[in-house]
């Protein structure tokens, strides 16, 4: 029988939380860090929409609208191009684990944080890993990659395309053709540098790209845009051990009609209130153009950059053309807190900053002019409050 409540029943745990308990709220700050970004007004609205069923026609048309502005975005016409309801790390466990066996020869080029996370990854599901590392600001060229791919007899390298942790762009033009001679693909994390620098999937013969929603694109974080190239899709039928279930590209493109076969066999539950966020981002930038988008990106960044030269700071990465666009690595000037300095800007001018990671761990702050951030207006803004915070903090 099934027991039922005495009058005199009591719990083990007291609630804490009242009638009278506020609702949360938060101030709002300048998010500019390594990201997230400020999302604008018109995607704060989609994602407070009443919720849809994972089934329904309305959820089919979002998913659909969302796969043609991600091939835009990728500028690819690769029919397996979709969502995943993860973080940036998740994309790229995504990809290396559709792509890969136990035992498989992995490359991955080493530029900071993301591409030792991807690292770490990799040992975990036993991959034969050939790990590259570069001193911090510095790039691969096309021959040292060349030259580990053919000697390691790889099956995917793995690059990570803007490193936000180091500041710099790896440049990817020739990549896919030379990883294609030896029978490897090319897989990259463009998490950070998506809608900041040129991207050309199809053009550049580039593999799988992993995407973050939550950069530039100027969305929520917690979902990754991906895209699988036919090589990839064909490695994907032919490997042994199945991917993890919630990571399953194949599964997934058929939830997202990749396939062009109409079953949209369910796979998780997806969120309709973080797709209509990312729907109205990806609409944003359509409506912007990419190469209006690319130019905005480099014109205020280096407009910021020289700002910087003014007021007596310098940049991390010391050669230009090895710098990332969207996040500029900062360095403290001597005498100077980093953490005093982050501070103030919070404290004063409701900046948010991010402090240094990896390679800029107590070395330099991370600072980003990403999406709508992406402004002449905010980058002023901005030296104004490092300007002011130098003077504040040496007195």
């Amino acid at each position: 029988m099934l027991a039922t409540m005495a009058e005199n029943e009591t719990l083990d745990y007291e609630n804490v939380y009242k009638k009278s308990a506020k609702r949360f709220m938060h101030k709002e700050y300048l998010l500019l860090g390594g990201g997230p970004i400020n999302c604008s007004d018109r995607v704060l609205k989609a994602i407070s929409m009443q919720t849809l069923n994972p089934l329904s026609v309305d959820m089919h048309q979002l998913m659909d609208e969302i796969k043609e502005m991600t091939q835009y975005l990728f500028q690819t016409k690769n029919r397996l191009t979709l969502v995943s309801q993860t973080s940036g790390s998740g994309g790229n466990e995504t990809i290396i684990t559709n792509l890969l066996d136990r035992g498989d020869k992995l490359v991955i080029a080493i530029g900071g944080t993301w591409g030792e996370r991807v690292l770490d990854m990799a040992l975990r599901y036993e991959y034969d890993v050939l790990p590259l590392t570069k001193p911090p600001g510095e790039v691969y060229t096309l021959e040292e990659l060349e030259n580990a791919v053919k000697s390691h007899k790889a099956k995917l390298l793995f690059v990570t395309h803007g490193e936000s942790t180091g500041g710099i762009l790896q440049k990817l033009e020739g990549l896919g053709p030379m990883c294609h001679k030896y029978g490897c693909l090319l897989g990259v994390d463009a998490v950070v540098s998506i809608a900041v620098d040129p991207l050309f999937v199809d053009r550049w013969e580039i593999d799988a790209v992993n995407a973050g929603t939550q950069k530039a694109i100027g969305a929520p974080p917690g979902m990754c845009l991906l895209t699988f190239s036919p090589r990839a899709e064909q490695r994907m039928r032919e490997k042994k051990m199945k991917p993890p279930y919630y990571f399953d590209m194949l599964r997934q493109g058929i939830y997202f009609d990749c396939f062009g076969d109409h079953t949209r066999m369910f796979h998780y539950t997806f969120s309709s209130n973080m797709l209509s966020a990312v729907r109205e981002a990806l609409a944003q930038i359509c409506e912007e153009g990419l190469l209006e988008i690319w130019a905005r990106h480099k014109r205020n960044v280096e407009y910021f950059w020289k700002r910087l030269d003014e007021i007596g700071y310098t940049c991390f990465v010391k050669k230009r053309e090895n710098r990332f666009h969207g996040v500029t690595g900062v360095n403290v000037p001597e005498g100077i807190s980093q953490r005093e300095l982050i501070k103030f800007a919070k404290d004063k001018y409701d900046i948010e900053i991010a402090p240094g990671f990896g390679p800029t761990l107590n070395k330099a702050m991370r600072l980003g002019l990403m999406g709508t951030n992406s402004r002449p207006e905010m980058a002023d803004y901005l030296i104004e409050a490092l300007k002011d915070g130098l003077q504040h903090l040496k007195k």
